[in-house]
């Protein structure tokens, strides 16, 4: 039977980061990102909120903090927890992680049989298809942005982490004084990131028929461009 208890609204919000969280791990391996520590999720989680208004998405009500391997969500850590005692994500190479705040923890995560089968049920809805697609999109530019360029297999995985912290969102967020990463300015919705993608899609739509896939991958090569003479 089911509870008729009232949900709240913070109960709800943990709902909807689980959602994201367990799209994004799908879509990482989906798009061939099997290596998916907890640095790069976060990582990813970071662009994604960044970028969702782009795709015409809410972002999560979700702040980062900073952190000196990039931005980390207490949402998400918990997130993983949960997903991973739920037998839906499993964690290998496990080790604790050293923070004097919060208790976090190292290892990959990669999806469960459980996870998919989950994954695809919470798709089946116009918002859940059109998060995941978001979000693979996110992956997949990431993937073709390593590819185009020709590399090495063996500097895939630092070429990846150096490109996802050059979003400019994150470059920005970093240059403000604080422990919490800002995302969105109040009043304004459109962040750096928005931003670039706008420009971007401006920019080679008066030439080519582009969509905000082609966009996406776009911005993303910028990105590991500079993160290769930064």
């Amino acid at each position: 039977m089911l509870s008729d208890k009232t949900l709240l609204k913070r109960d709800y919000e943990k709902l909807q980061f689980l959602r994201w969280v367990l799209f994004l791990i799908t879509a990482a391996e989906a798009a061939g990102l099997n290596s998916l520590s907890r640095a790069r999720l976060h990582s990813l989680l970071f662009m994604s909120f960044a970028s969702a208004r782009f795709y015409g998405l809410q972002p999560l009500r979700q702040r980062a903090q900073r952190t000196t391997h990039g931005p980390y969500y207490r949402a998400a850590h918990l997130a993983l927890g949960h997903l991973v005692f739920a037998d839906l994500v499993v964690v290998t190479d496990f080790e604790a992680h050293p923070s004097p705040k919060d208790l976090q923890f190292e290892g990959m995560f990669k999806l469960t049989r459980n996870g998919l089968q989950v994954c695809n049920v919470l798709r089946q809805t116009d918002m859940g298809m059109k998060i995941y697609s978001f979000l693979l999109d996110i992956c997949l530019g990431a993937v073709q942005s390593l590819e185009a360029e020709d590399i090495p297999e063996d500097r895939e995985d630092v070429s990846l982490d150096r490109m996802l912290v050059q979003d400019l969102t994150y470059v920005s967020a970093l240059n403000r004084p604080g422990d919490m990463l800002i995302i969105e300015e109040e009043g304004d919705e459109s962040t750096p990131t928005v931003k670039g993608l706008n420009l971007i899609q401006s920019t080679l739509g008066e030439k080519l028929l582009i969509n905000k896939k082609d966009v996406l991958g776009a911005y993303q090569s910028i990105l590991r461009s500079r993160a290769e003479v930064a």
